[in-house]
């Protein structure tokens, strides 16, 4: 309800002075995650276009120390409730968005605004009016940026048909334009001049990296008796274990009383850690599809004790049971291997291989 009642005076205002303002040319505005966090597609995108075009960007955040960081590092940032923020909506040329209309702002943008949904990954579990999760109001709002935008980025012409029923879109609003974010993977200094590797030297580095539960849901990997067996590996290997949970869980592993496993917080930027990680551990994520693409020769291990519940709960876009293959605990404690031949896995299948994704939605500025 607070929302409601914040958000409400912008909406109201918005709609009438959407009609005093021409938009400006060269006015770019980008967010993620209704402004709370920076990161993923419209990070990448943001940093690109800032640095190799004449386009002013703009990045909208609801957190101030993100804002200084941003301006730190030679971008531009405002403020997320501001009447400078407020303005500049109604003036923008494009906004790029991840999950909502109100990533950038909650506001009726002006009708010239070109809106291009960037999306934030590829979809493994049902997502947006496929996920029977979502509440009415959620739906009510997903139905709204979906009438409202111009465009919607694709990874693969094979996906297409899944977006066209998981979001209220027309098939001409898609536009196979790729992920920004795996741009950055592949070249990450072309975004972040001498990106630095956080971990130790001279080990093999796994990443541990599960998805969120819409559930309540323990651990078993976060065991003492798991992780103790695991660190035994570890050492054993040559390795060392860092866990990053998913921004939204709050459960974390006791890692105290191990050498050889780190727990990071959860506001770390995970797509600055992989270019480093030697060996991914995830489950139901769609940085597996991120990491395969960018990465083809590391290796990635699944772990999904609650694979049947998670079907139930959420459900899958093809059936992730052709690459999990019903693993026990035991096959993962020997480190069996993903399944690389399956068509789960197919490059062709998952992402359209583009010289510059964020070349692609470059284009759709004109």
């Amino acid at each position: 309800m607070i929302k409601i009642f914040t958000f409400f005076p912008l909406y109201f205002s918005s709609f009438f002075l959407r009609y005093f303002f021409k938009v400006e040319r060269k006015l770019l505005l980008f967010s993620t995650q209704g402004g709370r966090t920076y990161e993923g597609n419209a990070k990448y995108l943001f940093i690109y276009l800032s640095k190799y075009t004449n386009y002013k960007c703009i990045w909208i955040t609801k957190n101030k120390k993100i804002k200084q960081q941003i301006i730190k590092s030679g971008y531009d940032a405002k403020y997320y409730f501001s009447w400078d923020t407020l303005l500049l909506s109604m003036k923008a040329y494009a906004i790029f968005i991840t999950h909502s209309l109100s990533d950038v702002m909650p506001v009726f943008y002006n009708k010239s605004t070109i809106i291009i949904n960037i999306w934030h990954a590829i979809p493994i579990k049902n997502i947006s009016f496929l996920d029977k999760n979502l509440n009415f109001l959620s739906r009510i709002l997903d139905l709204w940026r979906d009438k409202r935008s111009n465009y919607f980025i694709s990874n693969s012409i094979s996906f297409n048909n899944y977006y066209l029923k998981a979001f209220k879109i027309i098939e001409k609003k898609i536009v196979i334009g790729g992920l920004p974010r795996i741009d950055f993977l592949k070249e990450p200094n072309k975004f972040i001049k001498d990106l630095k590797n956080p971990f130790e030297n001279n080990k093999t580095i796994f990443l541990y990296a599960p998805t969120f539960r819409d559930y309540p849901f323990i651990n078993p990997f976060y065991n003492n008796n798991f992780l103790k067996n695991f660190e035994r590996y570890l050492i054993k290997n040559n390795s060392v274990l860092y866990i990053k949970n998913h921004p939204f869980e709050k459960n974390k592993p006791d890692t105290n009383k191990y050498s050889k496993i780190n727990f990071l917080g959860n506001s770390i930027d995970i797509y600055e850690l992989l270019p480093f990680v030697g060996k991914l551990i995830c489950d139901y994520s769609s940085i597996i599809y991120d990491f395969k693409i960018a990465y083809p020769k590391k290796e990635i291990y699944l772990f999904c004790p609650d694979i049947e519940k998670y079907e139930v709960a959420r459900g899958f876009v093809d059936s992730f049971r052709e690459v999990y293959n019903n693993d026990t605990y035991e096959d993962f404690l020997n480190f069996k291997k993903l399944n690389r031949s399956s068509n789960f896995f197919n490059s062709n299948r998952i992402y359209t291989d583009l010289n510059s994704s964020c070349e692609e939605i470059l284009k759709l500025l004109g």
